[in-house]
């Protein structure tokens, strides 16, 4: 048997997105049963080109980034959906792994993005926040989550970069930090 290995390969998980109810309540749990934090909250996310397929769509959340340990967390409270395909995507009992999101250079994400499409993996929304563009694909039959594929840009980096320094030697105080988008 041949394996089709996935060329260019996924790489390192950059981040894990977990759908919750509340970010409030669950930052507090995170924090006081895990130490996890702080987090960085950006409240109705100022998406732009939301797209499922070849329509416009709706992606209206709340996020929340953070360390939980050595690793960079993504909670994610969702406000309104749409079409059905995204809100399906998003539905299922809470708190629960939504994703694993890996940061690709530009020069790759298109290539590897049609590769997970014609594997069966395919993407079901889009969006852009400045220079961060990512798509979310289908790998819940396989993994049980799905991925996202994100253009790993100097914007996306420097925001990750103010996140880790936020968890580097954290004392517990203001757990949940508004940030403006």
């Amino acid at each position: 048997m041949t394996v089709d290995l996935l060329t260019p390969r996924l790489g390192r998980a950059h981040h894990h997105g977990y759908l919750v109810e509340d970010i409030e309540a669950t930052v507090e749990r995170l924090t006081g049963q895990l130490g996890a934090g702080p987090f960085f909250l950006i409240e109705n996310v100022p998406l732009e080109n939301i797209r499922s397929g070849d329509e416009p769509a709706e992606f209206v959340h709340n996020s929340a980034f953070g360390y939980c340990g050595d690793d960079p967390i993504e909670l994610i409270e969702t406000v309104r959906l749409a079409p059905d395909r995204v809100a399906t995507a998003f539905s299922g009992p809470r708190p629960r792994t939504h994703h694993v999101a890996y940061a690709m250079p530009r020069a790759v994400v298109e290539d590897l993005r049609d590769e997970l499409d014609r594997r069966g993996l395919g993407r079901y929304l889009s969006a852009q926040l400045g220079e961060v563009e990512n798509t979310f694909h289908d790998a819940s039959a396989s993994l049980g989550h799905d991925i996202e594929i994100q253009v790993g840009s100097t914007e996306f980096r420097e925001f990750f970069e103010l996140v880790r320094g936020g968890a580097q030697d954290w004392d517990g105080s203001d757990p949940l930090r508004p940030v403006a988008a």
